[in-house]
């Protein structure tokens, strides 16, 4: 009966293990080939964390029906959506057939050919600056053949959207069900993961615009033309890790010192550097200190490895993936009795265990 016993529990755990790898084969090859819409789905889960505080208050303050209120919250974002893609498209379309491309590139090549007269040796090719005119013409056709791709994801993140806003209480608690995590571990989970949403998805537009302002100001008054592209340009490269808007700043400087006058070149940089770089660490230190504290190399590394996997929702799910992993090291800790709980997290000692509203 013993030999008997311990058969049958061996093969209930091998039909176990051939179960979860069942739903382990399924659930890659579905995630594969919809891994185009991967982008939309993270995108809908991310409006889903800003909006839900406004759906509950809708709904069970003020006795709105679920559907009208998902429907009018959904409209909202596809009006704010479809302004801030008009206006990108416009200052596209407008500013970039109105830069002298010409004048561009002899900038981009006198300031080669000083650096390489400084070092005595060429940084770039020659080879690879007559072929730059095509690669620019590759660039830009990719650009835009990806406009079809990304309207067809936000159209589906707004649809997806509408969905886990209807049904959102229910969707949260089926969640929870299914999550490995009770208690002090769960609430941990809930603050990292609104507070880098929060960070993120509130924070990045606001820096984008706060550094659009101060850049227009300071290209105006130093007489760069153009300076609404350039400003914009400045503003789209502050999101890159680490450089940020020194990839325009810095040739604009090095521009105005060799083509217009040095003193302009040098206030150029000053400007850059006390101003428009100064703006984004500010608002950044202002989002991270009053929404979560993610430490700026959290963010910088969690960047550059979210970007190649979820596109640009990247910038936001990077440092959520990032910081997730290092929390799940915590709760590891805490869960085996390695730690004290007490040093899980603050906001969950902050609310002795209360779950995240």
């Amino acid at each position: 009966m013993g030999r008997i016993g311990i058969r049958n529990a061996d093969n209930a755990f091998f039909r176990q293990l051939l179960f979860i790898g069942i739903l382990l084969f399924i659930g890659l090859l579905i995630v594969y080939r919809l891994k185009f819409f991967i982008g939309a789905f993270l995108g809908a889960v991310t409006l889903y964390v800003v909006l839900r505080q406004v759906m509950f208050y809708l709904t069970e303050r003020w006795h709105w029906r679920s559907w009208l209120a998902a429907s009018v919250l959904v409209l909202a974002m596809t009006v704010l959506l479809s302004g801030l893609g008009f206006f990108t498209f416009r200052m596209i379309a407008t500013e970039v057939s109105a830069v002298d491309t010409v004048q561009v590139k002899k900038m981009f090549n006198l300031l080669l050919e000083k650096a390489n007269d400084l070092l005595g040796f060429r940084i770039v090719p020659e080879k690879v600056l007559q072929d730059s005119g095509g690669v620019v013409t590759r660039v830009a056709s990719s650009l835009f053949d990806t406009t079809y791709s990304f309207t067809v994801n936000v159209l589906l993140m707004l649809v997806v959207l509408f969905f886990m806003l209807q049904r959102g209480r229910e969707m949260e608690r089926r969640v929870i069900m299914y999550l490995p995590f009770r208690g002090t571990s769960l609430t941990s989970i809930k603050q990292a993961v609104k507070g880098i949403i929060f960070s993120n998805a509130v924070g990045i537009p606001l820096v984008m615009l706060c550094q659009g302002i101060a850049s227009v100001a300071v290209y105006w008054l130093l007489g760069v033309p153009d300076f609404v592209f350039w400003a914009f340009l400045t503003a789209v490269c502050g999101l890159i890790p680490m450089v940020g808007t020194a990839v325009v700043t810095v040739p604009m400087g090095i521009y105005l010192w060799v083509e217009v006058a040095p003193w302009q070149g040098i206030v150029m940089w000053l400007c850059a550097f006390l101003v428009i770089a100064n703006v984004d660490s500010l608002c950044r230190i202002v989002l991270m200190r009053q929404i979560t504290n993610t430490h700026p190399l959290i963010v910088v590394f969690g960047v550059i490895l979210g970007i190649p996997l979820f596109g640009f929702w990247g910038i936001i799910f990077g440092p959520l993936l990032l910081s997730g992993f290092l929390l799940l090291i915590r709760i590891y800790y805490w869960e085996y009795g390695l730690i004290p709980s007490d040093t899980l997290s603050p906001e969950s000692k902050e609310q002795n265990g209360k779950p995240v509203p």
